[in-house]
């Protein structure tokens, strides 16, 4: 009897845990060398150009370029970085719902731009890289571009970054950060560093609210486990225990 009785603790056990695992919510978003690996990327682009000869010649080959053909100054960046964040509320407005609640959603572009706002402060202001016009040393990373790229990544979070909307946020946040270095306010690396800055900000803010979430969830759960027991002294019965 003892035996059957240690048998059917161990295959209870094993049933829990089949059944806590088949229950375990499926995780849609994830931190994965995968999908930040374009982010990541682009960060050590630029970091790797702070003090790199050859990526410093490209930067001031690139600006040369720029000058001699495109005259025109676009100031339209100075609004239109807020556009791809901006747009899943207006697309939920006309009919196209978001997947997440109104708060949720909110919840998710705050973190993102309070994550990749707080990058870009300290590495202006600790890298001290001159802007290609001598306007100042808080040239590296593009804000501008990094507020952008953090909108585009929230709207990929919602529709998906194949879908049409999508890859429209992308092209936007893209060309705000073009728009930079015609303007002559940044260097291309500095366009790159704010774009994988902002992705992953957008990134790790969907990963952290989403857990946020489960958590919350389980707080409010019950879990009860009954398991045969033997005590030694011929006693045979069943234990039961409920976890809230």
């Amino acid at each position: 009897i003892l035996g059957i009785l240690f048998y059917l603790n161990g295959f209870s056990q094993q049933l829990t845990r089949i059944d806590s695992l088949s229950q375990r919510p499926k995780l849609e978003y994830r931190l994965t060398v995968k999908n930040t690996f374009i982010p990541v990327s682009l960060i050590t682009y630029g970091v790797v150009g702070l003090n790199n000869p050859k990526l410093k010649r490209w930067n001031t080959g690139i600006r040369s370029e720029v000058l001699e053909h495109i005259n025109t100054k676009y100031r339209a960046d100075d609004y239109f970085q807020y556009v791809p964040g901006l747009a899943v509320y207006i697309l939920d407005d006309a009919g196209l719902k978001a997947k997440h609640s109104f708060w949720d959603r909110t919840a998710i572009l705050s973190g993102s731009f309070v994550l990749q706002l707080a990058v870009v402060r300290v590495l202006k202001h600790t890298t001290g890289v001159m802007r290609p016009d001598s306007s100042s040393t808080t040239s590296f990373p593009s804000g501008h571009t990094a507020m952008a790229f953090t909108g585009a990544g929230f709207v990929a979070g919602v529709q998906g970054p194949y879908s049409i909307i999508g890859v429209a946020g992308y092209a936007i946040a893209g060309t705000i950060g073009f728009a930079r270095v015609i303007n002559n306010k940044h260097w291309i690396t500095d366009v790159f560093a704010g774009a994988g800055i902002g992705i992953l900000s957008t990134k790790i803010s969907y990963y952290t609210y989403e857990r946020f979430k489960l958590k919350q969830r389980s707080r409010g759960q019950m879990h009860a486990v009954i398991v045969p027991y033997f005590n030694g002294n011929g006693m045979v019965g069943l234990a039961a225990g409920i976890q809230f």
